[in-house]
């Protein structure tokens, strides 16, 4: 009797003991999170600090080589962007300097083909797979904010709108001084086909690319830019997201106008060189010569945009979903917004210069290596164009090609007197 009463009092004690077992268990797997150990890949040393501490203070040219910045600009961003909220959080483990993420996001921004994996770049800053794709998130997220992207791209100011209508007064005639910004679009291929409307992507260059648009000055400061296009929009479709082409009318005083090729449809402050068959015209011929000396500034600025981030030339996105969209494009857009911030700082350091001195910067070298930007030879849609638009466009045209070759003749005059006082 007293040991069944025994036997009984030991079953009503170990079914909580058993469960509390169990829950620590439970609790224990929840903490650990992985039951098998996850240090199989040993992590070399990291050349991430090698670069923020010993290249930024003794070699700025090689700093400015890995993270496509110079040392000023750098300080500059991570000073911008270190308050930003997502760069905090309140758990066990805190997150890495801003200045360490940065320089991860723009090594990834400024490096394609096989260096800019993500297996690679964890391997250069001595960091895991999962945190080089976190920094590079969370400064994406901080440089798009709307507070950052309005000071790095930004219409000019009447001062900066004046030195370019001089610029082009100088390189061309003083009546096509209110001419003053140029607009070209640019392809961005992609790494991979996407399974997400694939053929939508699919471009007139048989890749599979993002379509952008971008206007600048000729100092190649870009003032504005659209994105989100897939590469088989045509230019005239995909410029209409520009803040340009929609507020043109409180963008451009009475008688000024952008500069495009002749895939934008032209009216009255849009002009373009003429197409096939009235650019055979020998008149016309020498119009369109005249006006690629000055567009070249178009192609100048993609390519210095793109050889400062390399990424932009070959960038591995996998677009699989409208996330993997998004991502891609908010990626572009990050480059252009961390690019005119860092024109602007170093034009500042320059002390002011103009970029097309004797020594251009050798990013836009390197970004004019590839086909940067658009063709001149396509042909513009023209369904849905109004014919009072097109109009004003042939009109301002023509009047432009008139002053020109009155202001070639007026040169040409002044070049047989000034040789006729020397005889």
């Amino acid at each position: 009797m007293g040991d069944d009463e025994e036997s009984s009092d030991d079953d009503s004690v170990r079914p909580p003991r058993l469960r509390r077992v169990i829950i620590e268990g439970i609790n224990t797997m929840y903490e650990d999170r992985y039951e098998q150990p996850r240090n199989t890949l040993p992590r070399g040393p990291s050349y991430l600090y090698h670069v923020l501490t010993a290249l930024k203070a003794g070699r700025e040219d090689h700093f400015r080589e890995a993270l496509r910045v110079s040392p000023q600009t750098f300080d500059k961003l991570v000073a911008r962007l270190e308050n930003d909220p997502i760069f905090f959080n309140h758990g066990n483990q805190p997150q890495l300097s801003v200045e360490q993420q940065l320089a991860v996001a723009l090594y990834r921004f400024g490096h394609d083909g096989n260096g800019a994996s993500i297996q690679s770049v964890a391997n250069w800053a001595g960091l895991g797979k999962g945190t080089v794709h976190l920094c590079t998130r969370r400064v994406m997220a901080a440089v798009l904010r709307p507070s950052f992207m309005k000071e790095a791209v930004r219409l000019p100011t009447p001062e900066e709108k004046e030195w370019a209508k001089r610029w082009v007064h100088d390189h061309s005639c003083k009546s096509w001084r209110n001419g003053w910004c140029f607009v070209d679009g640019t392809l961005v291929p992609l790494d991979k086909q996407p399974t997400w409307y694939g053929p939508s992507y699919f471009d007139r260059k048989c890749n599979y690319s993002l379509n952008i648009q971008v206007i600048n000055l000729p100092n190649l400061q870009i003032i504005d830019f659209s994105y989100g296009h897939t590469g088989s929009t045509h230019d005239s479709v995909a410029w209409n997201g520009t803040k340009v082409a929609q507020e043109h009318a409180t963008v451009f005083e009475e008688g000024e106008w952008i500069w495009a090729d002749s895939a934008y449809p032209i009216a009255s402050w849009v002009t373009a060189p003429y197409k096939k068959p009235a650019r055979d015209l020998p008149d016309n011929e020498v119009f369109n010569n005249h006006v690629s000396m000055l567009r070249i500034r178009s192609e100048h600025a993609i390519g210095f945009l793109k050889g400062r981030f390399h990424s932009l030339k070959h960038l591995r996105v996998k677009i699989c979903n409208e996330a993997g969209h998004k991502i891609a494009t908010y990626w572009v857009a990050a480059c252009i917004g961390i690019h005119a911030f860092a024109m602007r700082c170093e034009e500042e350091e320059r002390g002011g210069d103009d970029p097309d001195s004797d020594n251009p910067d050798p990013f836009i070298a390197e970004g004019l290596s590839s086909d940067s930007g658009s063709s001149d030879q396509r042909i513009a849609p023209q369904h849905g164009e109004s014919r009072d638009r097109l109009t004003d466009g042939k009109q301002l045209r023509e009047m432009l090609k008139e002053k020109l070759f009155r202001a070639k003749e007026r040169r040409r005059r002044r070049r047989v007197a000034r040789h006729a006082e020397l005889l």
